[in-house]
């Protein structure tokens, strides 16, 4: 096989594993909210958001030199010399955190003000299943057999989904106990198999030697990324626990619904956000800052393009889907959060792409100021409107504000290294497409913030027909550009030509 064919597979394949994983939330949300009920829901999405917390911060950056330099071994032993002391410190620190939620996680859930009983067991055995899985994960992401690293991370969820709808099947209550034990077993059933029988068995087991001085000089050079997975996660999870506090459980299930389905416009950028970088880094070193700046221009207008139709297409249908997949009474209480999250998405994924931006051009201190401010205004306007303004909405039009202050400091920041030009003809073109398209929408029923129609075949036929318009009415005044057309192809051919 080629190299531009095995890049292009392996594109095609990271694509795949990231829609995979960014579809899970809307297959499991229906299944939870309409057997166990949206306060179950909203209290399952809190709990889920501790472990992750949780376990993110469980290293406290003392695996740096592992995942730094596991690529350049080529001996199961140096594999092994440099796996052992990190997971015995992962352990460790993995053990106290456990007993931590255990005895505090009752506590800290007590804060909302709702009773909704669970045993914290179940958090522990999450805690564990998401270190075993990273460790298993993390291993074969590093010695580039992306294969296996998929096969885990899209088996885990689907795993979980699958043990879900079966005991749904068989009749069996899908309460919060039962919700926090399918998620830590799954994540086991796979990750623990394969951490034994392929990863040890690959590089044998030692003794680990704590060796405290590698630590703290890894703690150095890793602690800034926990301080970065801080604010990232504060950035996605951070409104939920002020909706959970100022409103109720059934609110933050409320919520997140819309949230859900407003997420999946940040798929594009996330994709792009991993094939972009190594064919800009090139080009930028090698001294062509202009084909630089119009890879990331072609790069800006195309997600702008699919995003633009996205948000009206959510500010018409998105009550409607969302009833679709919960009840229409969780529809109605979110009616406008789904448009609004989505134009908050719309500036998140510009964020993501200058991020990329930003770390080509060895301005990574922007990336962290961006979503700090992201953090400061998110948190900062919903602690002070909740209180007098109790509904869905306030989260979702804080989000716009957030996510608009974050990408108005960005490019501020990367514009004057870095010129990116919007091409105007090009957007205007698009939100007259999406009019249309709106226009389509209104014809058959839908509306901004209300109802229509709710049966899945209408509503999947609805959408095709409404996308189908979409780009038959852009290319028919005109579309894109040859060069932006020709974005996607580029970005291939360059990172092949780089690989």
């Amino acid at each position: 096989m080629s190299v531009g064919r095995s890049v292009a597979k392996q594109i095609l394949f990271g694509g795949l594993t990231q829609l995979l994983v960014s579809l899970r939330g809307l297959i499991i949300m229906p299944i939870i909210v309409k057997t166990a009920g949206e306060s179950v829901f909203g209290s399952y999405v809190l709990l889920s958001s501790i472990v992750v917390f949780a376990g993110g911060i469980s290293a406290f950056g003392t695996d740096y030199t592992y995942r730094r330099s596991l690529p350049a071994t080529d001996s199961a032993r140096q594999r092994r010399d440099l796996m052992m002391p990190a997971l015995a410190f992962r352990l460790v620190s993995v053990s106290v955190l456990a007993v931590l939620l255990y005895a505090g996680g009752p506590a800290l859930f007590g804060l909302m003000g709702e009773s909704m009983p669970f045993s914290p067991a179940y958090l522990v055995l999450w805690l564990f299943g998401l270190m075993v899985h990273d460790y298993a994960t993390t291993y074969y992401r590093y010695t580039t057999r992306f294969g296996i690293y998929n096969l885990l991370t899209i088996g885990q969820i689907y795993v979980h989904i699958g043990a879900a709808v079966a005991l749904v099947f068989w009749g069996q209550g899908l309460d919060l106990d039962m919700l926090l034990l399918l998620q830590g077993g799954s994540l086991l059933a796979l990750s623990f198999p394969t951490l034994v029988f392929g990863v040890f068995r690959e590089t044998g087991l030692c003794i680990p030697r704590f060796d405290w001085p590698q630590f703290r000089a890894d703690a150095r050079l890793g602690l800034p990324l926990t301080g970065e997975f801080i604010v990232d996660f504060l950035v996605a999870f951070g409104d939920r626990y002020l909706v959970g506090l100022f409103l109720s459980m059934a609110a933050v299930g409320q919520y997140q619904s819309s949230y859900a389905l407003a997420g999946l416009l940040a798929f594009f950028p996330k994709v792009l956000a991993t094939v972009l970088p190594p064919p800009l880094c090139r080009l930028w070193d090698e001294g062509k800052h202009h084909e630089a700046e119009e890879l990331v221009s072609q790069s800006l207008r195309l997600f702008l393009v699919l995003a633009i139709p996205f948000v009206v297409g959510a500010l018409m249908a998105g009550p409607s889907v969302v009833a679709l997949l919960t009840t229409p009474a969780m529809a109605l209480a979110g009616r406008w959060a789904v448009a609004l999250i989505s134009a908050g998405m719309l500036f998140y994924g510009i964020v993501i792409l200058l991020s990329g931006v930003a770390f080509v051009t060895r301005q990574t201190s922007v990336i962290l100021t961006a979503n700090v401010i992201a953090v400061i205004g998110n948190l900062g306007l919903n602690a002070a409107l909740l209180p007098f303004y109790p509904d869905v909405t306030v989260p979702a039009a804080v989000s716009v504000v957030a996510y608009g202050l974050s990408f108005s400091y960005a490019l501020h920041k990367v514009r004057p290294h870095l010129r990116m030009t919007f091409r105007w003809p090009s957007l205007l073109r698009s939100l007259l497409a999406a009019g249309v398209m709106g226009g389509g929408l209104f014809a058959f029923g839908y509306a901004p913030g209300s109802l229509g129609p709710t049966q899945a075949g209408l509503v999947a036929l609805h959408i095709g027909a409404a996308i189908v318009l979409y780009f038959g009415v852009f290319l028919l005044i005109g579309g894109l550009s040859a060069a932006d057309r020709q974005a996607l192809i580029g970005l291939i051919r360059q990172k092949s030509r780089s690989a």
